[in-house]
């Protein structure tokens, strides 16, 4: 399922709607979603589908921040709504050192390397 690729960055409280909109055969990229305000894809030419057939393509999305993997259970969705899990872990890696400055054993030095999805920096991960 693309969409679960999706990258989103922004601030967003609580579950808003969100749109992909289509009418004409073509790729349909993350481009092609209606987000709220303060949100935006990290990655606009990311491939969600692709459209062969002259028709009117909406689907409507519910947005979300979280934290951890999310499985979405059928029981609380709406006739035709199709649930998707989905991984709120923007970290993909990190790794670090540590070591002593000049071989003082009184100075210590640590240094870390985080690697995100692009929703947030590896500064702001660190905080």
């Amino acid at each position: 399922m693309n969409l679960k690729e999706i990258v989103l960055r922004g601030n967003l409280f609580g579950t808003r709607n969100a749109f992909i909109c289509a009418k004409d055969p073509g790729y349909v990229t993350a481009q092609d979603i209606i987000l709220p305000p303060s949100v935006e894809t990290v990655d606009n030419t990311q491939h969600v589908a692709n459209q062969t057939e002259p028709i009117d393509l909406c689907i409507g999305l519910q947005i979300e921040r979280n934290r951890g993997y999310n499985i979405k259970m059928p029981k609380n969705f709406h006739e035709g709504s199709y649930p998707i899990d989905v991984v709120f872990m923007p970290i993909r890696n990190a790794n670090h050192i540590h070591c002593y400055g000049n071989d003082n054993e009184k100075q210590e030095i640590l240094f870390l390397e985080i690697w995100t999805n692009g929703s947030l920096t590896p500064k702001e991960a660190l905080h």
